[in-house]
């Protein structure tokens, strides 16, 4: 498994563009335009703020993983046997 298959959006030019600080800015605003929503009765308003954080939190892995040598792959396996064993999972 490449790295690319754990991604759900096109490689965005930000990945060139922003180094992991400003993604992380990038991120807290689309943070702030999703919380904004809330109080909206538009639940799809409020989904795509928070597929814009999505895709923005891909962008700072690609930027880890490119400027910086992250190994994606292994990662998402440590965070998710962390979170595993704090029991944050379903048990089915």
């Amino acid at each position: 498994m490449t790295a690319d298959m754990l991604y759900n959006f096109p490689r965005a030019r930000f990945v060139d563009e922003n180094e992991i600080y400003k993604q992380l800015q990038h991120i807290r605003s689309e943070v702030q335009e999703a919380e904004r929503e809330v109080d909206q009765p538009n639940i799809y308003l409020i989904a795509g703020e928070v597929m814009d954080i999505y895709h923005s939190a891909e962008t700072a892995l690609r930027i880890l993983e490119e400027k910086h040598g992250v190994n994606i792959r292994d990662l998402m396996f440590k965070v998710a046997a962390k979170n595993d064993a704090r029991g944050y999972y379903d048990a089915n």
